[in-house]
């Protein structure tokens, strides 16, 4: 339930419980991002994976680039998944038991199953038909409560949603940029699956997805030129999102607030001095808000005076 709250409290323009849309894509976020660092001389370096952070006397001091290079730096700020973080990349020894206790028990997962695909026309759905403005708002196949208590019900006897919980999303209708003329492309939200479902069910998970859009706007599937399919696994294994959870971590009432990720690091700050926790496992949570990084940036020019 929180999870609804949290999406409403979203704001953009100052228009409460929306969300907006990066033109160019999400990509366009982090590349505004990657500019407004290079203005400040900010180096930025890609394809340099992290395994491990550099600790000194018990202080993180740098990271070290699975090449070998060695980074130095004042503070080490984390935009990781938190148990990533403490399960591959902290040294043990300088963790205290009892907070890697705490983050091994940390919650993450998600019942979710994300697609994005390639559309030759707009869909046409028969609640509403023809094209208009509903296209470019958040569209919701949840016909009834019922419908969705039996997609959940139907989840955990069946490893996954019989008939499905769908959210679209079709982003070309706002932003030409996104795909040719008179085409589109759209993202599918869907649920429930089981966290750990196989990847030899994903293209069969995925045409049930696309069939169940095409029982509300006939010739959906016709028209789908191409897709990516991501389960709960793929989207561990692409992103780091542990269970699939984009929000690294559940929004539940024990890991949030006062306790996001654990108690008594709230405050962006780690048992290991100098490092930093940035992400959405870190307060108040996830949502590309931008508010984790805000606030872990304060603490650490708070620290470094």
């Amino acid at each position: 339930a929180y999870v609804l709250l949290h999406h409403v409290f979203g704001e953009v323009n100052g228009k409460k419980g929306v969300w907006g849309h990066a033109i160019g894509g999400m990509g366009a976020i982090t590349q505004a991002m990657a500019r407004a660092c290079a203005e400040l001389g900010v180096e930025v370096r890609l394809e340099a994976p992290v395994a491990e952070v550099l600790t000194e006397k018990g202080r993180a001091v740098g990271a070290v680039t699975e090449a070998g290079d060695v980074v130095r730096a004042r503070a080490v700020v984390s935009n990781l998944h938190p148990r990533l973080l403490f399960e591959r990349l902290v040294d043990d020894a300088v963790v205290p038991a009892d907070f890697r206790a705490r983050i091994g028990n940390y919650q993450s997962g998600s019942g979710t199953f994300r697609m994005n695909v390639a559309l030759s026309e707009l869909p046409n759905f028969t609640s509403l038909p023809g094209q208009g403005d509903h296209l470019t708002a958040g569209i919701i196949i949840a016909p009834s409560l019922a419908y969705m208590d039996r997609a959940h019900a139907s989840a955990r006897l069946d490893g996954w949603s019989r008939e499905p919980i769908v959210e679209m999303l079709i982003p070309s209708t706002l932003d030409d940029s996104l795909a040719p003329p008179g085409q589109h492309v759209a993202s599918l939200f869907c649920q429930h699956v089981d966290p750990t479902l196989a990847d030899e069910h994903r293209d069969t998970v995925a045409d049930l997805m696309i069939e169940t859009v095409d029982r509300h706007a006939p010739g959906f599937k016709a028209s789908v030129v191409g897709r990516l399919a991501l389960g709960p696994r793929d989207l561990e294994r692409r992103f780091g999102l542990v269970g699939g959870d984009i929000f690294h971590g559940r929004l539940t009432l024990d890991q949030l607030f006062s306790a996001r990720p654990v108690l008594g690091h709230a405050d962006h700050r780690m048992p290991v001095p100098g490092l930093y926790l940035c992400g959405s496992g870190a307060h108040p949570g996830g949502g590309v808000t931008g508010a984790p990084g805000h606030n872990a940036a304060r603490a650490v020019l708070k620290d470094l005076k």
